[in-house]
C-alpha cells in the first residue's frame, strides 16, 4: 500500500483514485494501438515514427477539398506526405499552424495537407489564410476520414500523420507540432 506522509499527507481513497485515473490517462495517451514504433529522438515529445518494415498501408481516405475538388492522401506518389488534422476552434491547432505554414514552404519536396475536422468552412479558410498556409485541405465535417487513423489513440486533435513514399504510416505527432519534433520527423524519413 502507498503512504504518502509529507507535506501532502496521508494518500485517502480520493487522493489514490486520482492518482491511478491520472496514470491511466498518461499510459493511454502516450501509447498507439499495437503500432511498432522507434522511440523518438530526445526533444521529440508526441512523435512516433515506424520502421521500415513494421510500416502499413495508410487509409485511402479522400474528400472534398477546402476550396473545392476532391482530394486524396495517395494522390501524392513519391512524396513523403504531412497530413495535420486540425480545426479553426482548436487552441493548440492555432499555435501550430504557423510552425507548419513555414515547413510546407521550406521543404518544398514534401507534400503538405490539412485535414479539417468538425469546422465550419470560412472559418477554416480565414484561419488558414491568416497565417498564409496555402497547402490543399480536405473537410472532415463529421471526423469520419480522422477516425480511419488507428495511429491517433486519444481521437483528439490535433494530430499529425506522415505517410511515406509508398503511401504507408510512417509515423505521427500527437498534440502541437513543433519546429522541432516536425524537422526530426520530416528529416528522418524524407
Amino acid at each position: 500500500m502507498i503512504r504518502w506522509h509529507m507535506t501532502y499527507g496521508p494518500l485517502t481513497r480520493w487522493r489514490r483514485a486520482v492518482l491511478i485515473l491520472g496514470l491511466s490517462v498518461a499510459l493511454v495517451s502516450a501509447c498507439g494501438r499495437g503500432d511498432a514504433a522507434a522511440p523518438a529522438p530526445e526533444g521529440a515529445m508526441g512523435l512516433v515514427l515506424v520502421a521500415q518494415d513494421d510500416r502499413t498501408a495508410a487509409p485511402a481516405i479522400t474528400g472534398p477539398g477546402l476550396v473545392g475538388g476532391s482530394i486524396g492522401i495517395l494522390d501524392y506518389p513519391g512524396k513523403l506526405v504531412v497530413l495535420n488534422a486540425f480545426a479553426s476552434w482548436c487552441i493548440p491547432c492555432q499555435k501550430e499552424l504557423p510552425v507548419l505554414a513555414a515547413a510546407a514552404k521550406a521543404y518544398p519536396n514534401v507534400q503538405f495537407l490539412g485535414l479539417d475536422v468538425k469546422d465550419d468552412d470560412e472559418a477554416a479558410r480565414g484561419f488558414l489564410a491568416a497565417e498564409g498556409a496555402t497547402y490543399p485541405v480536405i473537410k472532415d465535417p463529421a471526423g469520419d476520414l480522422l477516425a480511419q487513423f488507428t495511429m491517433n489513440p486519444t481521437r483528439g486533435l490535433p494530430v499529425t500523420f506522415f505517410i511515406d513514399e509508398q503511401g504507408r504510416l510512417a509515423g505521427r505527432i500527437l498534440g502541437e507540432v513543433t519546429a522541432e519534433n516536425l524537422a526530426i520527423a520530416i528529416d528522418s524519413l524524407g
